[in-house]
């Protein structure tokens, strides 16, 4: 990344405190006595694992929750937040991680949209006017006339922040915004917010990428289950202190979230295809193309690894490669079986497992208990099958174990599985995955929502997999987790593969390039 200015004056009285923040749903305690500090002109890392609070905390001061006890002081002066309109007018503004906007309007429309206005109609000259103005002071490139459905996820994430300050925020929110953007577009966004701050403009950088907080915050706060464990300047800050404080137990950070590329151990010559796929296109409902002519070999034995900006066509086409969705055109192969147009249950009789992307509504069955999920698509099959009927002993036995070895927290294997919470929904997932012998593996951001030690778990769970010669097909919006990972590395964009590379030339601005469609791999 390149270097920034240095940091912003952190002895200041505070412009912004949270005191003693507590906030419970239900019997589960989300906040334990929080507090949180925000000076003028600066930028705060807020980070934490999945459940440490830092999203509540800062959905509280936006209005979103009402929390149960505490205090919020802006200028030395205690105020109160029931909501978000309260927050503006307070001068604070939140940019969440997904974006509120109406993709039939227009840029213009989507920024000025629950604008108090005296008249009829908005005056959208002026509007746009400011926009432009706006954009140009805070380097947030942006056409007001352009149609939000046709802006790539950058951009849409500029509108969003155009919003706020079209509404004059001077404490700005930003809830993981690096999470869809290429490594230009975080160089482009960081550029801005040290522009912001000295506007006078204070931010608040929720994130759990430790190096990019240490890189651009000036100071650093993670929590911790509920509480505020540490907060450091950037000049005493470190990737181990912070590692530590967010899983509260010695680690080795080389065996954390930054896990070092030599982690990754030797890489053996990969073996014969595990997954062949020839110009496959997937149509959406309306015939639109959402994947076009895509055509892929993952070797046994290796990791591919699928790049892009959300949105361009991963879904589709982990779909596709399924049995999910139908395919328009194209072949394809598991091994040396082609299993074009197979259902999915074809596909893992032939030994695919898959980690879907939406936990929630792919593969999860909430009415069923947390058993049967674990068990799901294998359940006719040993241990767990007795010619027509389900083994329940086998079944309870194995499921008590993925229980303990993936820490998924639940009071047992007949607890009903709507009761897990998003993270230990996410480790049931990959407890079924990875406990199952297979010859490829299908996983579409395996660590989404998942802390340190998770993150490390699967690594090394997919690691170990690759040693054993298991090919693995990685979709992942984290680049940073491709680059250590990944023996070869295609990138989708708009649903074509637009270049492929090896390990020896992997380069995170050339990947870049190649997800914002402005070149194309030789």
């Amino acid at each position: 990344m390149p270097a920034l200015p240095a940091p912003g004056p952190t002895g200041a009285a505070p412009l912004l405190e949270l005191r003693g923040v507590r906030k419970a749903f239900g019997p589960v305690v989300a906040l334990d006595g929080a507090h949180f500090h925000l000076g003028e002109r600066e930028i705060h890392g807020l980070l934490g694992g999945n459940g440490a609070g830092k999203t509540t905390l800062m959905n509280i001061l936006y209005g979103l929750y009402r929390a149960d006890a505490g205090e919020v002081l802006l200028a030395g002066r205690a105020i109160q937040i029931r909501a978000p309109r309260d927050a503006l007018r307070h001068g604070i503004g939140m940019v969440h991680q997904h974006f509120l906007q109406i993709e039939s309007f227009p840029v213009a429309h989507n920024v000025v949209l629950g604008m108090p206005s005296r008249r009829m109609l908005p005056d959208l000259a002026g509007a746009e006017e400011r926009i432009r103005a706006l954009a140009a002071r805070f380097g947030l490139e942006a056409d007001p006339r352009a149609p939000t459905a046709d802006l790539p996820m950058g951009a849409r994430q500029r509108v969003e922040i155009l919003k706020a300050l079209y509404r004059d925020v001077r404490i700005l929110i930003l809830d993981e915004p690096t999470t869809n953007l290429t490594p230009q577009e975080v160089d482009s966004l960081f550029a801005s917010l040290r522009t912001m701050v000295q506007d006078g403009i204070s931010v608040v950088l929720i994130t759990h990428k430790i190096r990019e907080a240490l890189h651009v915050c000036d100071r650093v706060s993670v929590m911790r289950r509920g509480r505020t464990v540490l907060t450091l300047g950037r000049a005493e800050a470190s990737e181990e202190a912070l590692v530590r404080a967010m899983v509260g137990e010695e680690v080795d950070v080389r065996r954390s979230l930054v896990f070092s590329s030599a982690k990754a151990g030797p890489r053996p010559p990969a073996g014969p295809p595990r997954l062949r796929c020839e110009g496959l296109t997937v149509l959406s409902r309306d015939g639109v193309a959402l994947v076009k002519e895509c055509s892929l070999v993952a070797h046994a034995g290796e990791i591919l690894g699928i790049a892009g900006v959300a949105g361009n066509g991963q879904r589709e086409l982990v779909e596709g490669l399924m049995g999910v969705r139908p395919v328009a055109r194209g072949r394809l192969w598991i091994g040396d079986a082609e299993v074009t147009g197979a259902d999915t249950a074809r596909l893992l009789g032939l030994g695919v497992t898959y980690i879907p992307e939406d936990r929630l509504h792919d593969g999860f069955l909430p009415r069923a208990s947390v058993l049967e999920n674990l068990v799901l698509g294998f359940h006719r099959r040993p241990p767990y099958s007795r010619g027509r009927w389900l083994d329940w002993p086998a079944a309870t036995d194995t499921a008590r174990r993925l229980i303990a070895e993936y820490q998924i927290r639940t009071p047992g294997p007949q607890e009903a599985a709507v009761n897990l919470s998003g993270g230990n929904i996410q480790r049931l997932m990959l407890a079924r995955a990875f406990s199952h012998p297979c010859r490829l593996l299908i996983a579409h951001n395996p660590t989404r929502g998942l802390d340190v030690p998770s993150t490390e778990f699967v690594y090394t769970k997919l690691l170990e997999l690759r040693r054993q010669g298991v090919g693995v097909l990685l979709l992942s919006e984290d680049l940073d987790e491709l680059l250590v990972l990944c023996d070869r590395i295609a990138v989708l964009y708009r649903g074509q593969i637009v270049g492929e590379l090896r390990r020896a030339e992997f380069d995170r601005y050339a990947i870049g390039r190649l997800m914002s469609g402005v070149a194309a791999a030789g």
